[in-house]
């Protein structure tokens, strides 16, 4: 259970390090992309902070890319999620496939590329 808490503490620590790497949008949508991008950052935190993990594992430590598409019907899909770590990437599929998250139709085809640091 220590070690739980310890790993939990670390992995809490390193969220603030979650950030955009690259965003495809249109120019013209700026401010609402933005938005959109920031809602979509502060979800992913949310989700990834709650002490659950799949399996009991010591080695969640590496970093996962994770590309987000909108779709036509505002459905926000995590698209691809890939990293060198399988076990901390099978922990971050099922933590992201648990959200349902939407948004405008305006923004669909629109991909958001995020990059999570994780540190023991």
């Amino acid at each position: 259970m220590t070690a739980h808490k310890v790993l939990l503490a670390a992995v809490l620590a390193t969220f603030i390090m979650i950030h955009t790497v690259d965003s495809k949008a249109s120019p013209g949508t700026g401010t609402k992309v933005s938005e959109l991008n920031s809602q979509i950052v502060q979800e992913v935190r949310e989700v990834l902070k709650t002490p659950y993990l799949k399996f009991s594992s010591e080695n969640l430590t590496g970093k996962v890319k994770v590309i987000t598409q909108v779709r036509k019907d505002g459905k926000i899909i995590f698209k691809n999620i890939q990293g060198v770590n399988e076990n901390l990437v099978s922990n971050v599929i099922d933590k992201l496939n648990s959200l349902n998250l939407w948004t405008s139709t305006d923004y669909s085809n629109r991909e958001f590329i995020y990059e999570i640091k994780y540190k023991d």
